[in-house]
This record gives structure tokens, sequence and C-alpha cells, in this order.
């Protein structure tokens, strides 16, 4: 009898498992030399927890992965500082991958501010700036000192550390330690419903463990003593939420739950179908492509990613269709496209090699067009993968349809 796997979050929870994107690579890209040695890779399931509604990679949590640096939060300084009135005599604690910019505006405007950054560079960067750094992890052990020295925040920032943590209860047991009773955690997770209905499978990574719709995280604050007080829509399919212990939330809170319910967020029915069409993109975007190499159509694509990767693997398009990949990021040109092994290059090669047409991994065909438009004056076309494959036929979006 097959073991039924349990939430990690909840406890108690019967996982349903609703996407398989296969053995993925553990690493985005892989160097010349390791093109003939077999590559690490593993099996990578996303499974919804029937009680508590949370979105979870299957199997043993991995260990802590890095949570990725802020960019500047947008609207954030001007929220802590004229709805908390922050003043000398506040603390703000700001997690791993907090935003230094904003770190520093607040100390400008007089608040105290403790950093815990446990990666290297990144506590060294924000030492070097200035900012009262602790080369440590928010964990049960470190809380246990914070509290020693009495100290406890008014404002938290944890930014995506929920996403990434491999422990959700030990964190969250440890903010509601080190926050004040009158005291906010502020965070920004990517938003799952937005995911799923953009058809975002490529988002799926080893490095995130948890996807959360709003209903799923006020699941699992409401078990630590903690309120959602009030959610923030941002870019990018991103939500901010306010959290406390009181509580005194907005109407924010009740909308979008309200929304998820009436949508079916809270059943497994909504996450399988989101599987079935992922698997039609799967066969959409391998036949479109199929097709136009037949035809002595070339097709390169942008994007070395984690989700380029993930995209390309799963849908198993390797140098047979791709001719190459470019991304801007030198460190990764010369390399290869871990599992596929196509090789990575410079926007250069673009206009030196023009193919017929460009397919997006996980980019805006506006950003790309911005970045292209020499290509795209040439005669090149775009190509996106997601929600649907489609071939854009101007640089303002508009769409050849084949399929939907």
């Amino acid at each position: 009898m097959k073991k039924v796997k349990t939430c990690r979050s909840c406890g108690s929870g019967e996982l349903v498992p609703f996407l398989s994107l296969g053995r993925l690579p553990l690493s985005s890209t892989v160097g010349a030399d390791q093109l003939a040695s077999p590559e690490e890779r593993r099996s990578l399931e996303v499974g919804f927890c029937k009680r508590c509604s949370l979105v979870q990679l299957m199997g043993d949590a991995a260990e802590d992965s890095p949570a990725p640096a802020q960019p500047e939060q947008e609207g954030l300084l001007e929220r802590l500082m004229h709805s908390y009135r922050l003043g000398s005599h506040h603390l703000v604690l700001a997690l791993e991958g907090s935003s230094l910019e904003l770190m520093r505006q607040l100390m400008q405007a007089g608040v105290r501010v403790v950093y815990l950054e446990p990666h290297p560079e990144r506590s060294k960067a924000a030492s070097s700036k200035g900012i009262p750094t602790r080369h440590k992890r928010l964990d049960r052990h470190y809380t246990h000192l914070l509290r020693e020295e009495g100290l406890q925040a008014d404002v938290v920032l944890v930014n995506q550390l929920l996403t990434y943590s491999s422990d959700l209860n030990g964190l969250l047991e440890s903010l509601v330690v080190v926050l004040k009773d009158t005291g906010s955690v502020v965070m920004e997770l990517p938003y799952v419903r937005a995911l799923l209905e953009a058809r975002q499978f490529e988002h799926f990574t080893y490095q995130q463990q948890h996807y959360f719709s709003v209903s799923a995280l006020h699941a699992l604050v409401r078990r630590h003593g903690l309120w959602l007080q009030r959610v923030e829509p941002l870019s990018e399919d991103y939500l901010r939420y306010y959290l406390g212990k009181t509580r005194q939330a907005e109407s924010s809170v009740g909308w979008y739950m309200e929304e998820e319910q009436a949508l079916g967020l809270g059943g497994a029915a909504y996450y399988l179908e989101f599987a079935s069409r992922i698997a039609a993109v799967r066969e959409a975007l391998m036949a479109l492509l199929t097709e136009l190499r037949a035809r002595g159509r070339r097709v390169a694509a942008y994007g070395a990613n984690a989700q380029g990767t993930a995209l390309l693997n799963y849908v198993g398009l390797g140098r047979e269709v791709i001719d190459f990949v470019v991304d801007s990021d030198a460190s990764k040109q010369g390399r290869y496209i871990a599992g596929v092994h196509v090789p990575i290059y410079g926007d250069h090669k673009l206009l030196e090699e023009q193919p017929d047409y460009l397919l997006l991994l996980s980019h805006q065909p506006g950003e790309m067009a911005s970045r292209y438009p020499e290509y795209l004056k040439r005669g090149g076309k775009f190509i996106v993968a997601l929600p649907y494959p489609d071939i854009l036929n101007t640089p303002l979006g508009h769409k050849i349809q084949i399929g939907t």
C-alpha cells in the first residue's frame, strides 16, 4: 500500500499530488567540461494539502535555500513611516534578503535597524554600508538568545522567507517571540493563484518549497497566534501581507479569501485542472517548434535562469529544436543549459545569427522588445510559451493564434 504523504505545515493534512515535472537537473547551467558527466537530477512533484490548502513540494524537506535578495520594495517605506509612524524609539528587525536601500532609508529617518543575514556576501555588503548586521538566521535557537537580550521588534521584515524555509512552524514561532504585542510582520510572497492562472509551471523549483494562497497563509499564521491584517497586490504577481497579534483585519483580507473560495482554491480539483492545462501547453509548444524546424526556420531562446531550464527540460527542447540561448548575465555566457545542453551566448549572438524566432522563457514581450528592437526590425519574431504558445506578430504583442 502506498504511504500517504502529509503536509509539512499542518502535520496532518493529506497531500494530493497534482503536478509532476519529471526528473529535472538541480543546477540551471553546466560548463563545457561537465557535458560528458552524468548530471544530478531529482523528481519535482507538487502537492496540495487537503486540510490547510498549502501548495508545496512533495517529498522530504530540503535544507533552507538562500532567500533571494529583495529589490527596493515599492511603497513600503512610505507605509512604514506614515501608517506605523516609525521613529527613533522603534526597532525594525530585517531578515535575510532584505533590501539594503530600504534599511538605509529607515536608518536615515532615525529608525533603529537590526539585520539578520546568514549569507556571507550579503552580510558583508550590508556591514560595509553601515547597516548593523548579524551573521545569523532567525531560528528557535537564536530567537532564545534575542529574547535573553530583550530585543523585540516593532516591525519584522520577513520578505520571501516562508517560501524558502524548510521549517515553517519554527519560523512562525520565532516571529511571535521577537514581535512586540503591538508590532507588525511584513512579508511579500508569490501569489499561487496568479501563478496557476498564468500556467507558470516553470516557477515550481527545488528552492521554493511552499506556494501560498491567502487562505493557506491565514491558516498557517492563525495556528501560531498571528492574524492577517492587510493584503496588498504588488507587481509581478506578488502580494504583500501585514500580520500582527491583534485581530483587526482590513477588508482586503476577506475579499481575497472569498475570491479564493469562490474559485475553488480550497479543493484539489482546481489544481488537477491546472496540471491538465500544463500537459496541453507542453504538447502544443513541442508541436509548434517542431513544425517551424521542419519548415526550415531557426529558433533561439532567451533566459538562462532556473525557470527557463525547467521549461526546456520539461518540454524536452534540446539542440535539435533550439539553436542557442541568449542571456545578458555574463556569468552564464559560454555555459550550457543543464539537462538539454543548449549553448548560452551574450546578446550579440542574436543579431549575428538573426534566428527567425526567439522563444521567451519567463520574460515579458514588452521588456524584450525594448532590449532587442533591431532584431524585431530585421523581421525576427517572439514566441511566448505561457499561458499558451503563441507567435507574436508585432513588438506590441499582437498574436498569431495557434491554439487555445
